[in-house]
């Protein structure tokens, strides 16, 4: 005569702690994926503003008269949302040609754009 042992079907402890420990860690990686992405896409934002604000400066520059052209630093109160910005206007003259370095500062002064344009005594 045979006996016969039944089997049960189903998972062992093991199994669903190492499961559960292979779902967390990808929740993990996940969540730490977005927070980076929530940081790149800060930064890309404020990048755009000082971009805006440097072609500001720079289009400011071109519409005042030669003479009025000067080296300068300022902030940016008039506008509300951008009081952590500031700028840095550094002028030199070469004969008739004014060199116009235009720097808007960020984030305590950590980051920073620059443009530069040349404005003529025509």
């Amino acid at each position: 005569m045979k006996t016969t042992r039944e089997t049960r079907g189903g998972f062992s402890l093991v199994e669903i702690m190492i499961a559960m420990f292979l779902v967390m860690l990808g929740v993990l990686v996940i969540m730490t994926s977005m927070v980076a992405m929530a940081k790149s896409s800060r930064y890309s934002q404020r990048m755009d503003i000082a971009n805006y604000l440097a072609r500001f400066e720079l289009e400011r520059v071109r519409n005042v008269p030669f003479a009025s052209v000067v080296s300068e630093t300022g902030t940016y109160g008039e506008f509300n949302q951008h009081t952590d910005y500031r700028h840095e206007l550094i002028v030199t003259t070469v004969g008739v040609v004014k060199q116009v370095v235009v720097r808007v500062y960020f984030e305590g002064d950590r980051r920073r754009v620059e443009m530069v344009t040349f404005v003529a005594d025509l």
